[in-house]
């Protein structure tokens, strides 16, 4: 009996001294979760008749089971942009060759056929591109996500935003003794430059010149005037566009021009730009231009990637254009220790646990991504060492027990 008992608690203090071995092994390891066993005391009771229970001696201790603690580990700068902490709750889901696996582990990088994976190979799920092409987002169904490094077609510009404030201040003139012309800067007030670009990719300036009417009315109205030229600084064309007006609180009221640009000398389609001036304002503010948008760019070559806090998988290419190949997405459990560990940092879901539920990081309690960045193990080094001290003197004190009691039992068969 005593034998039976003194080996529960060798059995116990064995485990307790495996599960900080393995902490301890693991204080270096990226995203790992330490673990503690689970005591529980062993009794057994006998009915004595209608009085009672009377309690029998302890039969020693047990490990009921051995508890994950998923505290955050502290995230430490790496500078490679692939690498990614997760600052919050939520795992990274992976296939693997066994089947979905979730891990913390972020250090992510590109196989041989442009595929986002771990450190160990598995594959990195997330959202992709929608069927046809275009910026993917955090919706539809859930897969691997292939980052293509292919260069980028040209795009012509068809559209252009224009947004400016008009200064109240600038003298009105008489179009029609001083009519429009470049070379002539008393024919307009202000001017503001861009870049176009034709089917080719090939890029030109647009100088747009604004010119205020006098006698167009209260307040007056604005003119607009284009001319585009190319690299070498030649005019290519030149014309009138829209003409702005606004109401009495300085807000445009209308205003749209349109460009339209034939016989390109590089053989590009001809050029038809929408030119709109949306959200200008008239104000005794100084000129200056509030916003620009442009729909067009020249070819780009694949120059990088970067990794948004919400999970977006960014590529960048050499002509400024940036495209969102994926996103990346992270689980959740309600149970996050019923998630069974195997190697390589991963965990399988389990009845336990339950079923995994995917969002994109920020998004339904989830943590945000931190790129260039990854988390260390929550082990705590000095507890563990106090811990197995702790562990180690309850082996051997076990173990001395076993000792005793076995000089017991020989001198008790001795005994004539």
């Amino acid at each position: 009996m005593t034998l039976s008992v003194e080996l529960s608690g060798l059995q116990s203090a064995q485990t307790d001294l495996d599960t900080i071995g393995n902490n301890v092994a693991n204080v270096g390891t990226t995203g790992f979760k330490s673990s503690r066993p689970n005591f529980t005391d062993l009794y057994s009771t006998s009915l004595l008749g209608a009085t009672g229970v009377k309690q029998s001696p302890g039969q020693g201790a047990a490990v009921t089971s051995v508890s994950q603690l998923f505290a955050e580990g502290s995230i430490s700068q790496t500078g490679n942009p692939l690498d990614i902490a997760i600052n919050g709750s939520g795992f990274l889901q992976l296939q693997t060759p066994s089947g979905i696996a979730f891990s913390r582990d972020g250090s992510l990088k590109l196989n041989a056929q442009g595929f986002l994976t771990n450190d160990t190979g598995s594959l990195v799920m997330g959202f992709g591109p929608p069927i046809g092409g275009g910026n993917a987002v955090a919706s539809g169904p859930l897969g691997t996500i292939q980052i293509s490094q292919s260069s980028i077609s040209p795009v012509a510009t068809s559209n252009l935003g224009l947004s400016v404030n008009l200064p109240t201040t600038d003298p009105a003139i008489n179009t029609t003794t001083t009519p429009f012309a470049v070379n002539d800067p008393t024919s307009y007030n202000e001017s503001s430059t861009t870049t176009v670009f034709d089917s080719l990719g090939a890029s030109r300036t647009l100088t747009t010149f604004f010119t205020q009417v006098s006698g167009s009315g209260s307040p007056p109205q604005w003119a607009t005037h284009w001319e585009v030229t190319s690299s070498s600084g030649s005019v290519v064309a030149s014309g009138a566009g829209g003409t702005l007006s606004f109401n009495s609180s300085g807000q445009l009221t209308a205003g749209t021009g349109s460009i339209n640009i034939a016989g390109l000398a590089n053989g590009a389609a001809p050029l038809s730009i929408t030119q709109k001036f949306t959200g200008s304002t008239l104000s005794n503010l100084a000129f200056g231009v509030d916003a620009l948008t442009n729909d067009g760019n020249g070819a780009g070559e694949f120059a990088g990637l970067q990794i948004g806090t919400d999970g977006s998988v960014i590529a960048q290419y050499s002509n400024g254009a940036t495209k969102t190949m994926g996103v990346i997405g992270l689980a959740n459990f309600v149970n996050p220790e019923g998630l069974i560990p195997t190697s390589n940092n991963n965990w399988v879901a389990s009845q336990d646990s339950g079923p995994a539920i995917t969002n994109a990081p920020g998004t339904a309690g989830l943590g945000q991504l931190e790129a260039g960045a990854i988390e260390g193990s929550n082990v705590d080094l000095s507890t563990q060492l106090v811990n197995l001290i702790v562990a180690q003197q309850a082996y051997q004190a076990n173990v001395q027990g076993i000792s005793v009691d076995q000089q017991d039992v020989q001198r008790l068969l001795t005994l004539q």
